[in-house]
C-alpha cells in the first residue's frame, strides 16, 4: 500500500511540474514580442517646410524605409520601434530641388545615407495615444527626441495602424545652413512639420 502512495505521489509531482512547463511555454508565446514590418505601399512618411519667409510652403516626402516593431500585444509599452530611412529617396515633385536637397548644401546623402530612429521607451499618454522617446540621426548628428504615436486601427495580429504628427528644427541637425538663396535671407523655415502614417505586416527577412 506505501508503494502505491509514493507512486502515486511522484506521478502527481510529474503531472505538476509537466502542466507547469506546458503553462510557462504557452505564456512565453503569448508574451513573446510579434515581428511586424511596415506596409511601405500604404504607408507616408511626409515633410512640410514654410519658404519665401512663410509666405508658401513646399511638400515632400521620403520614398525608401524601413521600419521593424518588437510589438507586445499585451503591453505595446513594451514594445520596441526602428526605423531606417534612405535620404537619397526624397521627393519634391522636382527633379532638379530634389538633386540639390541631396548634396552637401543640405543633406549630403553620400556621406550620410541614412535617417535614423531607435525607440529607447514608449509611456501610454491620455486617449489611448503614446509617447515614443528615442534617439534620432540626421546628418551625422544624433538626439533625444520624442515621438507621440495615435493609433489607427487593427485587423487582425500582424495588421495596426499608428499615426505621427511633429515638427524638428533642421538647423539643430545642420541641414541648410550654409545655403543662401540669391535673392531673399532666411528662404527656408527652420521649423519642419513631419506627418507619418503607416500599417504594418508580418515581418520578413529583408531579401539580399
Amino acid at each position: 500500500m506505501k508503494t502505491t502512495v509514493v507512486e502515486f505521489k511522484k506521478r502527481s509531482l510529474l503531472l505538476l511540474v509537466t502542466v507547469l512547463i506546458l503553462c510557462s511555454s504557452f505564456i512565453s508565446m503569448v508574451i513573446s514580442p510579434i515581428k511586424l514590418g511596415v506596409e511601405s505601399n500604404h504607408s507616408t512618411i511626409q515633410f512640410t517646410v514654410p519658404i519665401a519667409n512663410g509666405i508658401t510652403k513646399v511638400t515632400g516626402k521620403f520614398t525608401e524605409y524601413e521600419m521593424d516593431i518588437d510589438y507586445d500585444s499585451i503591453n505595446f509599452t513594451n514594445s520596441k520601434i526602428s526605423l531606417i530611412i534612405r535620404a537619397e529617396s526624397i521627393n519634391t515633385g522636382i527633379l532638379g530641388r530634389d538633386e540639390h536637397l541631396r548634396t552637401a548644401d543640405f543633406f549630403d546623402t553620400e556621406t550620410y545615407p541614412t535617417i535614423t530612429f531607435m525607440s529607447s521607451s514608449i509611456t501610454e499618454g491620455p486617449n489611448g495615444t503614446y509617447v515614443m522617446e528615442g534617439d534620432f540621426s540626421m546628418h551625422g548628428i544624433t538626439k533625444k527626441m520624442e515621438v507621440p504615436l495615435t493609433p489607427t486601427g487593427k485587423d487582425g495580429n500582424y495588421t495596426l495602424g499608428f499615426s505621427s504628427e511633429l515638427s524638428l528644427s533642421r538647423t539643430d541637425f545642420g541641414v541648410g545652413d550654409n545655403f543662401q538663396h540669391t535673392s531673399m535671407d532666411n528662404f527656408i523655415g527652420d521649423e519642419i512639420a513631419i506627418e507619418i502614417y503607416f500599417w504594418t505586416k508580418k515581418w520578413k527577412e529583408p531579401q539580399k
